[in-house]
């Protein structure tokens, strides 16, 4: 665990700690001498480094790389906002570190959450969607997809991201059963919401303190194709699986979207796959236009226009009240 936090230092605050680097060059003074700036951040923030030293400075900026875990000593100053001067620099293994603490992270409890995910998993009853979700959802593979991102902007775009998304999409799902669920397979329905964005383990690099796109992602059509695919190969490992299942399970992973324009293979045509689509549609939306309204600031009542969205917010003073709290 981090011993101290962006959000906490206050100038005059001796720095020792870990931080995540989100940018790294060098530059030069009045007099030409060479020192490196660097971006130091975690969950809560981002602060600027700055290495004064020449020769330091330049062996850091040859042997460090965006990215990078780094453990750091310094004194915290202001100047411009605030600052810290380093005193040194070292580069740490990221397996002695729990990466959602230098990037941007779910504020929900993930060991909570993924109790609950494998509650709600619990629900599918039917012998080769129960085998399937078995498979799949190991305890290795959970420790991975409990802390992934869902998106690199706009929803979810943050470690945990992909478990709260997910997570949320089955309680929708589970709900839509209870309302009008005469005629759906309530199994198939909750499989499919538990899958339909597996791929982004792979779209997105989950390692990288940003998640960069994979080159598989840039190259293979996405988290839809990439989920399409790795479910295929999981459904064969499974003994007699139905045809027909399989079937109507990777057209939900095809179809989410909803529509082609938005990214969808095909458009939903089974009620399952209109669900689903509904569900998650739902889930990214409502995250999306929180966090636009949690992370307004100032005095005016409306957001700034946001382009995914194609329109401002309005800022209720609830909204605004809770914030300044």
């Amino acid at each position: 665990m981090k011993s101290q936090w962006v959000k906490n230092l206050r100038p005059g605050t001796e720095v020792a700690s870990y931080f995540g680097i989100t940018n790294l060059n060098i530059g030069k003074t009045k007099n030409g001498a060479k020192f490196l700036k660097v971006q130091l951040g975690d969950r809560t923030g981002t602060v600027e480094g700055r290495v004064w030293d020449s020769a330091l400075a330049e062996d850091l900026y040859r042997t460090l790389s965006l990215g990078d875990i780094v453990i750091v000593q310094g004194m915290v100053t202001e100047f411009n906002g605030l600052q810290v001067n380093l005193e040194t620099c070292t580069k740490v293994s990221k397996e002695h570190v729990e990466l959602n603490d230098f990037r941007p992270c779910t504020d929900k409890d993930i060991p909570a959450m993924l109790k609950e995910f494998r509650l709600q998993l619990e629900k599918v009853t039917s012998p080769p969607l129960r085998s399937l979700l078995d498979s799949i959802f190991n305890p290795d593979f959970l420790d991975g997809f409990s802390r992934a991102t869902a998106a690199r902007t706009i929803h979810h775009a943050y470690g945990g991201g992909l478990l709260e998304h997910t997570l949320e999409v089955i309680i929708y799902c589970s709900q839509i059963c209870e309302l009008q669920g005469e005629a759906m397979d309530s199994d198939l329905l909750i499989t499919g919401a538990a899958l339909h964005d597996i791929g982004k383990l792979w779209e997105y690099d989950q390692e990288c303190l940003s998640f960069n796109l994979t080159e598989d992602g840039r190259l293979l059509g996405g988290h839809v194709i990439l989920g399409y695919d790795f479910l295929r190969r999981e459904i064969a490992q499974v003994d007699d699986f139905p045809e027909k299942l399989a079937r109507q399970l990777l057209h939900m992973i095809l179809s989410h979207h909803g529509l082609k324009e938005w990214g969808a293979v095909e458009e939903p045509h089974t009620v399952e796959a209109v669900a689903l689509h509904y569900a998650d549609l739902m889930s990214a939306r409502v995250n999306q236009v929180s966090r636009l309204v949690n992370s307004h600031q100032g005095s005016e009542h409306w957001t700034s226009f946001d382009r995914y969205l194609g329109r401002c917010l309005y800022v209720p003073e609830k909204a605004k009240k809770q914030r300044s709290s």
